[in-house]
């Protein structure tokens, strides 16, 4: 293998490298939610998967703009199991009351702070959807924060 050829390979492994670590950085930054607005969403679940290193919840969602799918990201699954999440919990087309922050961009979907499917609440940092604000005690939830927004404040 030439010199000048062995360089070339190295140097678009290392760009290759490089741009793998900024998109996995990316990708497990909460920068791009909003965490000083909290917003309740409504509607119906279509698919609620809790697992590593997100929670995914596809919820239909009619309003102003129509009805359509929004996808939402939560916490990983160890941090719902202890705010209290059980598997029983949510079913596919359970209506769900959804506290998330909302998109820094604006578009469709955002990061589950609490919500709340079948007369049972999951919160994290003890927050309830219905009002956004630290649950009652004696409720369901966590009581230590677990919001990544909680940094920067």
């Amino acid at each position: 293998m030439s010199a000048i050829f062995r360089k070339f390979v190295i140097a678009i492994s290392a760009l290759a490298l490089v741009l793998w670590a900024m998109a996995a950085a990316a990708h497990h930054s909460a920068a791009q939610f909003d965490f000083s607005q909290r917003i309740t969403v409504e509607g119906v679940i279509k698919a609620f998967f809790v697992r590593n290193p997100h929670t995914a919840a596809v919820v239909e969602v009619t309003d102003a703009k129509g009805a359509r799918d929004i996808e939402f990201e939560g916490h990983s699954a160890s941090h719902f199991y202890r705010a209290g999440y059980t598997r029983d919990m949510v079913h596919v087309g359970d209506k769900i009351a959804i506290l998330i922050a909302p998109r820094r961009d604006g578009r469709d979907g955002g990061f589950i702070q609490a919500f709340t499917v079948n007369e049972r609440t999951v919160g994290f940092g003890g927050l309830s959807p219905e009002t956004g604000k630290p649950a009652a005690s004696g409720s369901s939830g966590s009581s230590t924060s677990s919001n990544p927004g909680d940094s920067k404040q």
